[in-house]
């Protein structure tokens, strides 16, 4: 019997028995440059910047962000993504932190962890993501469209998608519906088709949304100290404030921020906004049995990854700061949430730094390439997390604690047909509930990962110690004598630990991350109790059928 330190680092003939089977049936075909990109999306640069500009300078207005975006990036590069990355070179398995924790901490811990991830990605995020581009970005782009170029059709367009609609008696988003519907099952569909077919088209889109954030850095680069008459040429068709009027209107609707100097302490309560970029790079991870070279890749795709992105983010501050003071945006982003009808924006549009450098031009063509772009940076959430949650059901189902149908792999096109499948009717399923109940938090979803980041973090820590031959044979690096997954675990179980107490504990911050604050919580908590009594369940159906569990979590899974 192995016993935690000996776990085999590759399949064997003899997992057979322990295992469904002794083979995934998925193909290493993810290049560096593919997992770099994944996780690049799955950071989401250009949402994110968004919000970091609005709404974190105005909650925490004496802190710097360009400092708040260098530590956030260091901090999640050189610990948790640094641990996921040892992992990744010595356990490419698919599931990730799933084999990851469940061989390194407990079975239950690495099943509960998954689990939660899972069901949230299967029965949130699919739908949101596809939700979210169709009431946010897409309105977003166009009404951005409408009002540089004074044209209404844009903005008839806008107020078209999202208005309900009658059909069959029944009055709802039909449009929202409809088009979320073709996005998500689009979607499912590509991946079905096999891995290249959708890497090939993630490297199209990837060059249109990185098109768009260039044409948007640029604009700003060497167009920005034109952002003052822009908006007032924008105002003065819009019947809104001029750029002079924002601060004073600001201060006279209640905003009290213009007035704060410099705080390290408000830079730090920053970190939530930077975390929702650079916290998002541990996708490839998920899909470790298709990576190719992944002892090399995953460090590049994902350490590399945030350090790229967390570059790009703190290039787009600079290039905005420099022309546009704090106290301007953070007048911006109060007056934004509190009274947008004096900024005569239309249908809710969020005067983010895409929109600012939108101000720059009335070149239609890059007008539309800056909105489609910030379209397909939005919706690209909902094939990656397809292609996570699908690789958590193949590793239950190899490990045996789900019905091993939603492992089951297509010989022809290489993919979990049927777990793709679910996917699409859940995605489905929370896309009408979005649509007839917008008010779902992000609260619940974000807590949830960041108490799975700290598991995974955890395990790091004793990742040398438990599976010493494991970490071993993937290179086992040192730093002053010490495991350096260890060091870096060690810190992102404090990093991540404080921006739990943050989002708990921060009224500004968990009022402006969550709508239904109680709700989302209390549906955190449903969905790992639930994962409970599922384990719990799988261990004795196994159990009746005369598998020991315990032996199945001592054995690496197959490739």
């Amino acid at each position: 019997m192995a016993i935690p330190s000996q776990l085999p680092a590759s399949s064997s003939d003899g997992q057979a028995g322990v295992f469904i089977r002794n083979a995934t049936g998925l193909i290493r075909e993810v290049s560096f440059f593919d997992a770099f990109v994944m996780n690049t999306f799955g950071m989401n640069v250009a949402v994110g910047g968004v919000y970091l500009f609005l709404q974190a300078q105005t909650a925490f207005s004496g802190g710097s962000m360009l400092l708040s975006v260098v530590i956030g990036t260091l901090l999640m590069a050189f610990t948790l993504l640094r641990v996921y990355a040892e992992f990744s070179a010595a356990m490419p398995r698919s599931g990730g932190d799933y084999v990851f924790v469940s061989r390194t901490l407990h079975p239950i811990l690495g099943f509960l962890l998954s689990w939660s991830q899972g069901l949230w990605m299967i029965f949130f995020w699919i739908g949101f993501n596809a939700y979210f581009a169709l009431t946010f970005a897409v309105p977003a782009a166009l009404a951005t469209l409408s009002s540089v170029t004074g044209q209404q059709v844009w903005l008839d367009m806008s107020n078209g998608l999202l208005a309900k609609h009658d059909l069959l008696g029944i009055t709802t988003q039909w449009w929202v519906l409809g088009l979320g519907t073709l996005i998500t099952v689009g979607f499912g569909v590509l991946i079905v088709l096999g891995g290249q077919r959708y890497w090939r088209w993630q490297k199209v889109l990837f060059a249109i949304a990185g098109l768009s954030l260039l044409i948007s850095f640029v604009l700003l680069l060497f167009s920005g100290g034109h952002i003052s008459s822009g908006w007032d040429d924008f105002a003065a068709r819009n019947h809104g404030l001029t750029y002079d009027q924002i601060i004073p209107a600001a201060e006279q609707a209640g905003y009290t921020g213009n007035g704060a100097s410099f705080s390290f302490t408000d830079t730090l309560l920053m970190l939530p906004w930077v975390f929702f970029v650079v916290g998002y790079a541990q996708g490839s991870a998920q899909i470790g049995g298709e990576i190719k070279r992944a002892s090399k890749t995953q460090y590049r795709a994902m350490v590399g990854g945030v350090l790229i992105n967390g570059l790009v983010l703190a290039l787009l501050t600079i290039v905005l700061t420099a022309h546009v003071s704090p106290k301007w945006l953070g007048s911006l982003g109060y007056l934004a949430g509190a009274a947008p009808d004096k900024l005569g924006l239309p249908a809710g549009l969020p005067p983010g730094f895409n929109f600012l450098a939108a101000l720059l031009t009335h070149n239609v063509v890059l007008l539309l390439l800056i909105g489609i772009g910030f379209v397909i940076w939005a919706v690209m959430g909902t094939p990656l997390s397809m292609m996570q949650s699908t690789r958590y059901m193949l590793a239950w189902s190899l490990d045996r604690t789900v019905p091993q149908q939603l492992g089951e792999v297509s010989e022809r096109f290489h993919t979990p047909v049927k777990a793709i499948a679910l996917c699409v009717v859940t995605g489905e399923i929370a896309l009408i509930a979005l649509v007839n109940w917008s008010d779902a938090s992000l609260l619940g979803a974000l807590l949830a990962q960041i108490l799975a980041f700290i598991v995974v973090a955890l395990a790091g820590v004793v990742f040398p110690y438990r599976l010493r031959n494991v970490w071993e044979s993937a290179g086992g690096k040192r730093v002053l004598g010490l495991p350096a997954v260890a060091l870096a675990g060690a810190g992102g179980v404090i990093a991540l630990g404080a921006l739990m107490v943050l989002f708990v504990a921060d009224d500004t911050i968990n009022a402006t991350f969550a709508v239904t604050r109680a709700l989302s919580l209390w549906f955190m908590v449903g969905v790992v109790v639930l994962g409970i009594v599922w384990y719990a369940g799988a261990r004795l159906v196994n159990s009746r059928r005369g598998v020991d569990l315990s032996l199945v979590y001592r054995e690496i899974p197959p490739e």
